[in-house]
């Protein structure tokens, strides 16, 4: 659906100050010792440096998880970062100035929200207007500019009308001066220009206009309101999974449409004559149920489809024909049981294969999901570092299987045991340096996280047999 069903993008600034107050506590739990005095009885020389040593050592894996974090972030914001339209891919300037400020306002997840709540409150005044000009009927049918009660006669809701054309007015100057040749290329942008041009002459009554035809083009313009629904992974779902199953639907009810016309065709010829002798003394239309072909074809889908009224036709019809009763059973199964069964069962699944299509949402998950696993294994490896050297060596990360739960646990997941320790060891050991920094660590086991383990095991082992080599 164009522009307006795509995925949010990069946190908020809450989130933001959130992962900001965690990474103080992640940094405040590695420098406890830190804080810790001397003892009071420590006047000995040797025992004095060595408490600066080891507050040195402590302040050295502070560093080294603070760079390790920094440099984690900053890869983040490098893979969310979108491309610009305004340079190209040389990275070179090519919109003016001014431009470059419209499109940095009107390309923004803000001004989308923004404007579709812009959207949301007129149709609320929409909602309004159509409820008291249907006060004018039946009264005034005929002659709606004689009624006192047209939502025409308020000036206020005039004013609103006017403000609201006005913004929509500035909103499409915006996008064409951003867009320029690419604006008519969007089918929305069509459609919100269309509904301004509309509009104005009706605002400013410089023609009769039809009220009711700009009021439909208005609830066109509704369907950007979505910008404001989508900012919820639910509803995000439930949209997509709607838009990719709407051919289903259209050509499920036309395979509906035909099953009701099908057996139309055969209870005007089977069923009409014993229905129209038969007397319905509380149901004055039942005789001509079957009068016709739209006329049976509409009964059937009161019965088959809507579940109504069953009964008032069909039990008398069984009662003065016995023989009817199959052919109705065998109507309700094909229609009610089997169209419509599976009708639900194809919009389902397509519904489920627009959601499994949804590329770009399944990869910005999966980097969010990967951002936050590389943070807890930065804060993981400073837990590791047993001689506080902002590094790990093959030894500490075999203390740390044998001693720390949650990287016995994390290994266990990738399928990985203590004697694949050394294996694992050398692969992330990528510079053949004898120790894995906290960087190194992160960047592939973040990887390994995201994969399929006993895939990324048998890799991992294929990778250390031709390193040997």
């Amino acid at each position: 659906m164009d522009h307006f069903l795509s995925w949010p993008g990069k946190g908020s600034g809450a989130e933001e100050s959130q992962k900001k107050e965690a990474e103080d506590t992640v940094f405040a739990s590695i420098t406890d010792v830190s804080a810790r005095q001397p003892p009071a009885n420590s006047s000995q020389v040797a025992t004095q440096l060595s408490w600066m040593g080891q507050q040195k050592r402590l302040s050295s894996r502070q560093q080294k998880l603070h760079h390790t974090l920094r440099q984690l972030q900053s890869m983040r914001y490098k893979m969310n970062d979108e491309a610009k339209p305004w340079m190209d891919s040389d990275g070179l300037i090519l919109w003016s100035k001014w431009r470059i400020r419209a499109a940095r306002v009107v390309l923004s997840q803000a001004f989308e929200s923004c404007m579709g709540l812009v959207i949301l409150i007129n149709f609320g005044f929409i909602v309004f207007e159509s409820d008291r000009d249907s006060k004018c009927y039946p009264d005034y049918a005929g002659r709606y500019d004689a009624c006192p009660q047209r939502s025409e006669l308020l000036e206020w809701l005039r004013l609103v009308n006017l403000t609201l054309l006005s913004v929509y007015t500035l909103e499409a100057l915006c996008r064409a001066f951003v867009e320029r040749s690419q604006y008519f290329c969007n089918r929305w942008n069509v459609v919100d220009l269309l509904a301004v041009l509309l509009g104005w002459p009706t605002v400013l009554s410089l023609g009769s206009g039809n009220l009711h035809l700009l009021r439909m083009v208005r609830f066109v313009r509704l369907i950007r309101a979505l910008r404001v629904i989508i900012s919820v992974p639910e509803l995000y779902l439930l949209v997509t999974g709607f838009s990719s199953s709407i051919k289903a639907i259209i050509f499920g009810s036309l395979l509906l449409v035909a099953a009701l016309v099908f057996w139309a065709v055969i209870a005007v010829e089977v069923l009409h004559p014993i229905i129209s002798v038969l007397p319905y003394p509380d149901c004055g239309n039942c005789s001509a149920g079957f009068s016709g072909i739209f006329a049976a074809t509409v009964t059937l889908f009161q019965q088959m489809v809507m579940g109504d009224a069953w009964g008032a036709i069909s039990l008398p019809l069984i009662e003065a024909a016995p023989w009817t009763f199959p052919v109705l059973f065998v109507m309700m199964m094909t229609v009610s049981l089997g169209a419509m069964n599976l009708i639900l069962a194809v919009i389902v699944e397509r519904a489920a294969q627009g959601r499994d299509k949804d590329q770009e949402r399944k990869i910005k998950q999966k980097e969010e999901e990967r951002s936050k696993n590389m943070i807890d294994l930065a804060v993981l490896c400073a837990t590791m570092d047993e001689d506080n050297s902002g590094s790990l060596s093959l030894v500490e990360m075999l203390h740390g299987y044998d001693r720390n739960e949650e990287f016995r646990k994390l290994m266990q997941v990738m399928d990985i045991k203590r004697d694949d320790m050394q294996t694992i060891f050398r692969v992330l050991d990528s510079d053949d340096s004898g120790e894995v920094s906290y960087f190194e660590f992160c960047q592939h086991l973040g990887s390994f996280l995201e994969r399929d383990p006993v895939v990324m095991h048998s890799l991992v082992k294929r990778a250390s047999r031709f390193r040997d080599c």
